[in-house]
């Protein structure tokens, strides 16, 4: 029997190592302490380390299993290509409530066999988040205990109508939606959620979980090497999903992985009652982050959608992914990064936070549009720039007054004649400068912007009251390009007051002190740069070991 390290992530990792590891078993005769100890499993469950040269990546997942916590009570499903729900590392935990092929419109997710094992997608991600333990077969999920379902929509048409009924499935039994799909890699594409999926997540927001909403997470795609910007993706642009980002082994952002990355070398179920270890790419992301998720919603099931999303940004790590550039502190003290969002996601933390006993609730949301009802469309040309300035006091008197900001987005549209070459920043009153939109060098499109949504998470935490600087930018020397912008708002996302969690500076602390290197945020300044791109809240790495037959 061999074992196979998968990289799984949210910050996934890709080139996977194989390593003769103990047997992982979470065997009743070797308690799970008594593993952890191990430095062999260790190397398997939490260290990312194959060689002292590497960085030292770990979740602390072992930690919340040795809690007892491993996803007992919470449902998950995974909207893909199908679930092969009789496999053998699966069957125990499969949820026929939270499953339905929408494709052939019947009950069973069972997905449709090939020459090609085409469709092994679902099953794949679904092994990630909720493998049996203790049964010697391919591995183990992160929330092992869960129940998980699969929506086959994928093997098809894909239609906004079945895009809408996968995304709004069942949403007061199913927890959390996994997926792993949307718009073309392409580097050319913008597309986003059509009527009906949107008003699916509007509605699985709103009443999802008996009204603490349903808790969507997005993969942020691998277009990284045509060129993509997952601001023109309208799923993990949204300010409903959670988009999950990755790093590869070396701790830093791989080549297929997006400006909001997503990447992902990982070992899962497979079809055919069979193992893999050719799961990779952001399509691992997402349901490794779900399962993460999953253990924060055993630790306290009344997270609402927006708590989960402050604890992600209040608990994920820059300090292991430090060697890249791009890290800024925002306006709030919060670290952050065009490639990994707010950074690694730490299980153990985010579980802690999450304790019933200490949590309290995040404020209401409030919601405060700001617009000039005078602007007149401006021209713009190559080599050109428009320098917008938005003075706003954030509805402050009102009852939808924000002082404490979440999501910001500027909804705008922008005609011209190669929307590939636009670049286009937001800058906070705090001097938090976001890139809102990098040029994407295939996109020739002349279609422009419609009304579309780009959003940033970047300010969060920050008072919004001040002015804020659009500036739209073409340094493409293409002469010929020219266009305008038509009009736009600037939607504040917020609350009226601080979260109690926020109300004291977030302390960021080395996080593994075993490695040599670790810094201090104050040591960062020469790594920073201003321009880093919105929208992506974390980042997960894990190991886990897996057996596959020899």
């Amino acid at each position: 029997m061999s074992h196979f390290l998968g990289w799984c992530s949210a910050v996934c990792v890709h080139n996977a190592q194989r390593s003769e590891l103990m047997n992982h078993n979470l065997a009743k005769s070797c308690p799970l302490k008594a593993l952890a100890a191990d430095s062999s499993f260790r190397s398997g469950l939490g260290y990312t380390r194959t060689s002292s040269s590497l960085p030292k990546l770990d979740l602390h997942v072992i930690p919340v299993w040795e809690k007892g916590i491993t996803g007992k009570g919470v449902v998950l499903t995974v909207l893909d290509d199908g679930l092969e729900w009789n496999h053998t590392d699966i069957y125990s935990n499969y949820d026929a409530a939270a499953s339905y092929d929408f494709n052939d419109n019947d009950p069973d997710p069972f997905p449709r066999y090939d020459s090609t094992n085409e469709n092994k997608h679902g099953t794949r991600c679904a092994g990630e988040i909720a493998m049996q333990a203790d049964n010697n077969k391919c591995g183990v999920g992160v929330a092992y205990n869960s129940k998980v379902g699969g929506i086959r929509m994928l093997d098809g048409i894909v239609t906004d109508a079945i895009e809408a009924s996968s995304i709004g499935f069942n949403p007061n039994h199913v927890d959390i939606y996994s997926a792993s799909w949307g718009p073309n890699d392409d580097g050319k594409t913008v597309e986003g959620p059509g009527r009906l999926a949107q008003k699916a997540f509007e509605y699985g927001i709103q009443k999802g979980r008996g009204g603490k909403g349903s808790i969507f997470v997005w993969a942020s795609g691998n277009g990284g090497r045509q060129g993509d910007n997952c601001d023109c993706d309208g799923y993990t642009d949204s300010i409903f999903t959670i988009s999950i980002s990755s790093a590869s082994q070396q701790g830093l952002s791989p080549w297929y992985a997006e400006k909001c990355s997503s990447t992902l070398a990982t070992t899962s179920a497979d079809l055919h009652n069979e193992c893999t270890q050719t799961h990779t790419g952001t399509s691992a992301s997402a349901p490794l982050a779900a399962g993460i998720f999953a253990l924060a919603l055993e630790q306290n099931p009344n997270l609402t959608w927006r708590d989960l999303q402050h604890i992600v940004v209040w608990t994920s790590e820059f300090d292991p992914l430090a060697n890249n550039p791009g890290w800024k502190r925002n306006g709030a003290g919060l670290m952050v990064n065009s490639r990994f969002g707010f950074g690694l996601l730490n299980a153990k933390a985010l579980v802690d936070l999450s304790d019933p006993a200490t949590w309290t609730h995040v404020p209401e949301k409030k919601q405060c549009i700001v617009r000039d009802d005078s602007f007149q469309p401006r021209e713009l040309k190559a080599s050109g720039e428009i320098t917008i300035e938005i003075p706003t006091k954030a509805c402050v008197g009102q009852e939808n007054a924000v002082h404490s900001l979440e999501h910001v987005q500027v909804e705008a549209s922008i005609e011209y004649t190669r929307r590939g070459d636009l670049h286009i920043t937001l800058t906070s009153p705090a001097g938090t400068t976001t890139v809102l939109l990098a040029e994407r060098e295939r996109d020739t499109s002349a279609n422009g912007f419609k009304n579309w949504d780009f959003m940033s998470v970047h300010t969060w935490g920050e008072d919004p009251a001040g002015i804020w600087t659009l500036k739209i930018t073409d340094t493409s020397g293409h002469m010929e390009n020219k266009g305008r912008i038509l009009n736009w708002k600037l939607i504040l996302h917020g609350t009226s007051e601080k979260p109690k969690h926020m109300k004291k500076p977030r302390v960021y602390i080395p996080y593994n002190a075993v490695q040599n290197d670790r810094r201090g945020v104050e040591h960062m300044d020469d790594m920073m740069e201003v321009s880093y791109r919105a929208g992506v809240l974390g980042t997960v790495q894990l190991w886990y070991t897996v057996e596959i037959p020899s």
